[in-house]
Parts: structure tokens; C-alpha cells; sequence
């Protein structure tokens, strides 16, 4: 046993409030901070204890609240001495009901001490993963980065990219795994979960916001094992902050910003959290923002037509049943849009012309209900949620010559009813286990209409209906000292379904049965403490389904098949130990993607889907991350990719071969973030990022064969905080940079190749926010 004493000057009395600022890290670091802000003495006589890693603490406590939230879901307790000492001893083998585990989480990259990467569902450290995976701690998001919810993710994250038509429409991509740009009945490439529960399955980016939440955790490549259908580029999982059962928090925020060449915007934010008994909690979060348009519509002598909304809120209600922890979530989110955001090359900048609005709405609701309980080190987990989310669209389909104007709307009504029950044994080295089923219900059904404005026909409908069930199991085990080996599988069945909705429409109800079986492999090897060597194999699948389109004013039904993509990967690992403050990795990944399923348009500018063959996918990338000293921390990431469509179904194939869509050769990004203690209690902090992003192409075939890209980025950040108040001024595209996104905004004339989506210009927002 050895004596671990972190002591301040200990004052005759404590303060009853503290502002703590304490980053995630090993127990005992993160006691001896707590002791030195708070005055105190903290003593641990058990070195596993101070091992354990644990959240960083922000915030004014109490000093016995403080470390309360610090020990949260740590098998440790801490006990009075006296006025100013306490002690922190490891928790019984059976300990009293305590708060859902939060994991420790850091901004990407560095990291700072041993980050947990809990969406590896056996508490592995980031450290020791075989694996890619990036923990973005949520206390780094401005208040603007967390209105923009997944825009934030993608300027912060170098291998996660996305199509930029609009928030709550866009798809996502991450490591170069990209099927098309548009949106259809096929299967989401990216697996979306908040906390333990799927947030979507084959709709758009529900672009979710970031207020209230602990970290964001992305995983890279395939992860059919642990997650199933649908996770063939990765998983992103929003980890939001836990209810505290012990005491009042609350917290709001205000901000006004203003775009060049566009109109303002402001955003509102209030959170509260509610011990209502001893074994009851809840927390609530409200938000509203208003993003100001900067495209003017030249065809409606209008401008600034793209002001878009976002309102929602989420609401968990915790209670401790003696061992058992019982949360109910809900979640509410809309996003509409006044029209869509894309401009015209030959026009003046940030201007296209068109002949009627094309608005768009995504209305996103979540219940969930997660029952858990451990012994020990080991968890059983059961998550259930039921979602349903409503996605609307209008289009100009008006003819160049035509006099009068025509539309094409599109609504796409999804209901998903998930499951997954698991057992666990965490195992911070990467030696845990994992055994589980899951269950999922998903039902689209697409309607869309064609002719004027006040009047639009209805034509071909289409709905799919999925049905899956799975067993999976994942477990390590340590080969040699500093060698880890996991092996897993998942067998997965899907029943498919799929029908027309037009009464006309005579296809009758083509079924099918799919299954899988999707294992893992991964090796890790520690020579030395400061370098990691590993190396992945992993699969992923998506199971087909049904698209309908117009064949000489005919309904043609069209049966896509699923497809599956298996990935190796192998990487290096440089780790900060000691006084070394870098830490890198370097990764090499290949794919190869079979029966590639796409969301396309045919020569009218109407969806359809189809498998257009299989390719390959080759990628590296690397991350570097320095601490010169504690105020100064600096990061870069880049990746490259190249991929091609190799066996192209017969109407791909041509004179040469074309790359998978969306995902440029080449990108790069950098960010520094400098603090300084000012007086009583304040800290002044700065940071700034950019990021280039390299040419791409729209889609695969001559017709869609269009250049995008090849654009840069720079965003900067001033803040004042005291623990209580904070002060920002945040600027997004400093230098108000011209480019083109996307090259996608109405898909009825995207051929003739003049659509372009522009950066948001410069915006300037001022907020104000207040913690209590």
C-alpha cells in the first residue's frame, strides 16, 4: 500500500462554493488539483484507487459535491476527517445505488491522462484500443459549436465528412466510406447513438444538438460486430451529461450573431437539474436558434432565403431502485429550413434564381427507457427507444422555358423501435468481454407529388420495412505481457419487406431474407509504455430494399441488393508518458466494399436506388497533438484517401474508372487553444482552428461526374470565465472564404453542373451564459 497525500494550505474554514477546473485524468492527479483549488487535504492509501481515470470537474461545488460528481460511477468513496480532510478509499464489493458511470473524456487530440472510449462497450482505454476512436470532451464546444451540433464535429475531426445540403438533411461519411450524395431508402453509412440508444437508421443526420453533453465519441471503420447493420464507415455516440441526484444545477445562455451579406441569428439555451428524492432525479434542456440566410433568390426577387430553425429540447428522469438505475429520456427536435442554401455559378456570389421557394422540415422525436446494474466490474445493460422522425422537402421542378412553375415534394416518414441487451466486464486494457442481443423495427414510408404549387399530383410511393435480430459477443485477452488479442462475431437476421403506396401500382409486396455473420479481429502490442502497435479486421453489412421509379410512365419496381464492406487496418500509437507532452498516431486502412447500394437520380432529376458494383478504398491518416506548457495546447490532423469503383454494374462501367463520391484525396486540419488565470477567479482562453478540404466528386457516373471541394476554413475564439460567467466572442470562416461545398442543391437540374454550396460567410456571435 502506498500513502498518496495531496494537501492545500488547509484554511480554518472551507469555502462553501469552490470554482473548480480540473481535467480528466488519473484519480490521484485529478485529487491532488481538487485539494490545491479547494484548500484542503485529500489522502488515498490504496494506488489503485489513484489509477482509476476519471472526468475532469468545471464548475463552483461544494467541496464534498465536488467529489461526489468526481467519484460518480467509481468503485471509490470519499469520508469526512474534519473541516478540511478527507480521504478516498475503494468502495465496498457491494456498493450503495450510485450514479450511471461517466466516462472521462478530452479534447481531441491531446488527450490528457487515460481516456475511456465507452462506445468500445468494454471500458477500454483510448491507449490501449486497437483501434481509431476520437473522445471529444463537451466542455470544449463553444456555445456556437453545440447550436451547430454535427457541423462542429466535422470541422474538429479530419476523417468525418458530410454532404452539406442543409442541417437535417445532410449524410455522413467517415474514412472515405461514401455510397452517393443523395438521400433514399438505403441504409445510413454512419451508426448515430445518444448514450446507449440508435438514433436513426436509414433517414438523414438528425443533426442533434450539443447542449448538456459530456463528450462525443467516434469510432472508425466497420463496426458490425458491436453495432450491427449500418455502421459500415463508423459510429458517432453522444455521451450527455448524467442527472445528479445529489444536488440543484442549472445553467442559460444567450447569443446574437451576425453573418456578412446575411441576416442575424441569436440562440437561447436553459438546462435544469432536479433531485426530487434521494432515489429520484431529473434533468431538462431547452433550446431555440435561428440561423440567418445569406442566399438570395434573384427568380422571387428575394433575399436571404435560406433563415433556417432549430428548436428541441431533452428531458431524463433518473431513479435508483436498489441496485437497478432506471432513466427515461426524451428528446424533441425541429429543424426547418425557408429555403435551400445552395447558389449558381455565372450569377453574382451567394445567388441562384429560382421560381419557387424550396423549403424543408425534419420533425425528430426519442423515448427511451435504459435499465443497468453492476457487480464489480461487470454491467448488464438493456436500452430500448422508439423514434420517429418526419423529413419534408420541396424542389423546383419548373422546366427552363416553362411558364408556369412547378414543384416536386418529398415526405419521408420513419418510425424505429430498437433494443440492445448486453453484459459486460470492463477492462481498462483492453482484456474486457461483451455478450448481447439486439432488436430492431424500422418502417419508411416515402410519398412524394409533382405538379403546381397549389396542386402537386401524388405519384409512386414506396415503403420499406426492416426486421433484425442479432447475438453478439466480443472478448480479449492478454497473449503476452503487453500483447492483447480480440476476437468477436455477430450473426445478424434481417426480414425485409417492401410495397408501393400508389393504389395504381401493382408490385405486389416483395419480401426477403437476409443474414450475417460479422466478425473481428484485433491485435495490440505495448513494447514500450510510450508506443502502441495495432492492427483491425472488421465487417460491416446493409441489408437491401425496395426503390421504385417511372419507366414510360409505368411504375418499374427495382429490388437493391444489401452489400458489406470488410476493412483492415494497422497503426502506431505514441503515447505521452511522464514529462513528454506529444502524443501521434499514424494509421493505414483498405477496404473493400462489395454491392455498393446508392441513393441516385435518374435523368429527370426523381430518386431511385441501385447497386452499382464494388470498389476499394485506401486511406491513412495521422494525428499530432503538443503541450509546449500547461496554458499552450496545440493539434494537427490530415488524412488521404483514394478509392475507385472497380467492378462497376453495366451502366458505370466506361472508358475509365470512377472514385466513390464525396470524399476528397486530401484534408487537412489545425487547432491551439492558449489559457490564462486572470484574477479573482477569472480565466481569459483563446483558440483557433482551420481546415482544408480537398477536391471531390459528387457522384459516380458521367451524369454526376461534377468537381466539389477544395476549399478552406478558419475559425477563432475569445472567451472570459469565472466557473460561474462566461463571456464569448467566436468568429466561424474568419477570413469569409469562398468555396464550394456541395455541389448539390436541387437534384432536377444538378447535371447541368452550376449548383454550388457556399461556406456560411464570416459570423461574428457574441454570448453570454451563466452556471448555477
Amino acid at each position: 500500500m502506498v500513502l498518496m497525500l495531496a494537501a492545500g494550505s488547509a484554511p480554518a474554514a472551507v469555502p462553501a462554493r469552490v470554482a473548480f477546473d480540473v481535467p480528466a485524468g488519473r484519480l490521484g492527479d485529478a485529487l491532488i488539483r481538487v485539494a490545491q483549488q479547494a484548500g484542503v487535504t485529500i489522502g488515498s492509501i490504496d494506488p489503485a484507487v489513484a489509477a482509476l481515470p476519471v472526468h475532469g470537474l468545471h464548475g463552483r461545488y461544494a467541496i464534498d459535491a465536488a467529489l461526489r460528481r468526481l467519484l460518480a460511477g467509481q468503485p471509490a468513496r470519499a469520508e469526512r476527517i474534519d473541516a478540511t480532510t478527507w480521504r478516498v478509499l475503494a468502495a465496498p464489493a457491494s456498493p450503495s445505488p450510485r450514479p450511471i458511470p461517466r466516462p472521462p473524456v478530452v479534447a481531441v487530440p491531446p488527450s490528457v491522462g487515460e481516456i475511456v472510449v465507452t462506445a468500445a462497450k468494454t471500458g477500454t482505454l483510448l491507449s490501449r484500443y486497437a483501434g481509431t476512436a476520437s473522445v471529444v470532451d463537451g466542455t470544449t464546444f463553444s456555445l456556437a459549436d453545440q447550436a451547430h451540433g454535427t457541423d462542429a464535429l466535422v470541422e474538429r475531426l479530419a476523417t468525418l465528412s458530410s454532404t452539406h445540403l442543409g442541417s437535417g438533411r445532410n449524410k455522413l461519411f467517415i474514412r472515405g466510406i461514401a455510397d452517393s450524395s443523395f438521400n433514399g431508402p438505403s441504409q445510413a453509412l454512419v451508426g448515430q447513438y445518444l448514450g446507449d440508444v440508435r438514433l436513426n437508421y436509414n433517414a438523414p443526420d438528425p443533426d442533434i444538438s450539443l447542449y448538456d453533453v459530456r463528450s462525443v465519441e467516434v469510432i472508425e471503420g466497420p463496426q458490425g460486430t458491436l453495432y450491427g447493420a449500418g455502421a459500415l464507415g463508423g459510429v458517432i455516440r453522444i455521451v450527455p451529461e448524467p442527472v445528479a441526484m445529489d444536488q440543484v444545477e442549472g445553467a442559460a445562455s444567450f447569443g446574437r450573431s451576425l453573418t456578412a451579406h446575411g441576416d442575424p441569428g441569436f440562440d437561447v439555451m436553459g438546462m435544469v437539474n432536479l433531485p426530487i428524492t434521494g432515489a429520484i432525479g431529473a434533468r431538462f434542456v431547452a433550446f431555440h436558434a435561428i440561423e440567418g440566410g445569406y442566399i438570395d433568390n434573384i427568380g422571387l426577387a428575394a433575399s436571404n432565403v435560406n433563415r433556417t430553425r432549430k428548436t428541441g429540447g431533452r428531458a431524463t428522469v433518473r431513479a435508483n431502485a436498489g441496485d437497478w438505475r432506471i432513466e427515461v429520456g426524451g428528446l424533441l427536435q425541429n429543424i426547418s429550413s425557408d429555403d435551400g442554401q445552395y447558389a449558381e455559378a455565372g450569377l453574382p456570389p451567394l445567388t441562384r434564381s429560382n421560381r419557387v421557394a424550396q423549403p424543408f422540415d425534419n420533425d425528430y422525436a426519442l423515448g427511451s427507457l435504459t435499465v443497468a446494474r453492476d457487480w464489480g466490474g461487470t454491467s448488464l445493460v438493456s436500452a430500448s427507444a422508439v423514434v420517429r422522425q418526419d423529413v419534408d422537402a420541396r424542389y423546383d421542378f419548373t422546366a427552363p422555358a416553362a411558364a408556369d412553375p412547378r414543384i416536386f415534394d418529398q415526405e419521408n416518414k420513419i418510425s424505429l423501435i430498437s433494443n440492445e441487451t448486453r453484459l459486460s466486464h470492463r477492462d481498462s486494457q483492453g482484456r474486457g468481454w461483451v455478450v448481447g442481443a439486439g432488436f430492431i423495427q424500422d418502417q419508411e414510408k416515402l410519398t412524394r407529388a409533382l405538379g403546381p404549387p397549389a396542386a402537386p399530383n401524388r405519384i409512386l410511393g414506396v415503403s420499406n420495412s426492416v426486421t433484425e435480430g442479432a447475438v453478439f459477443g466480443e472478448g480479449g485477452l492478454e497473449l503476452a505481457p503487453g500483447l492483447v488479442a480480440s476476437v468477436g462475431a455477430r450473426f445478424e437476421y434481417a426480414h425485409l419487406v417492401g410495397k408501393a403506396l400508389d393504389r395504381d401500382a401493382d408490385v405486389g409486396e416483395p419480401r426477403r431474407d437476409e443474414k450475417s455473420i460479422l466478425p473481428s479481429l484485433s491485435l495490440s502490442w505495448r513494447p514500450l509504455p510510450d508506443l502502441m502497435v495495432f492492427g483491425r479486421y472488421q465487417e460491416g453489412f446493409r441489408p437491401g430494399g425496395l426503390s421504385i421509379t417511372l419507366v414510360q410512365s409505368a411504375p418499374l419496381i427495382q429490388r437493391f441488393h444489401g452489400d458489406d464492406l470488410a476493412s483492415a487496418e494497422a497503426g502506431v500509437k505514441w503515447l505521452p508518458t511522464g514529462a513528454r507532452r506529444i502524443e501521434a498516431t499514424i494509421t493505414i486502412s483498405h477496404a473493400r466494399w462489395q454491392n455498393i447500394q446508392a441513393d441516385l437520380v435518374d435523368a429527370a432529376g426523381l430518386p431511385f436506388t441501385q447497386n452499382i458494383g464494388s470498389g476499394r478504398i485506401w486511406g491513412a491518416e495521422a494525428t499530432l497533438g503538443w503541450r509546449p506548457f500547461d496554458a499552450l495546447q496545440l493539434s494537427t490532423a490530415a488524412f488521404a484517401n483514394d478509392s475507385q469503383l472497380t467492378d462497376p454494374a453495366a451502366e458505370f462501367a466506361g472508358p475509365r474508372r470512377y472514385e466513390l463520391p464525396n470524399i476528397a484525396h486530401f484534408g487537412a486540419s489545425g487547432r491551439a487553444a492558449f489559457t490564462h488565470d486572470l484574477r479573482d477567479g477569472w480565466k481569459f482562453e483563446a483558440e483557433g482552428s482551420a481546415r482544408y478540404v480537398g477536391h471531390s466528386r459528387l457522384g459516380v457516373g458521367p451524369a454526376l461526374d461534377l468537381l466539389q471541394g477544395n476549399y478552406f476554413i478558419a475559425n477563432a475564439g475569445l472567451h472570459l470565465d469565472n466557473g460561474r460567467w462566461r463571456v464569448s466572442l467566436d468568429a466561424t470562416n474568419l477570413f469569409d472564404s469562398r468555396g464550394n461545398l456541395f455541389a448539390l442543391g436541387n437534384p432536377f437540374d444538378v447535371a447541368a453542373g452550376q449548383q454550388r454550396v457556399p461556406p456560411r460567410p464570416r459570423t461574428l456571435r457574441l454570448g453570454l451564459d451563466v452556471r448555477f
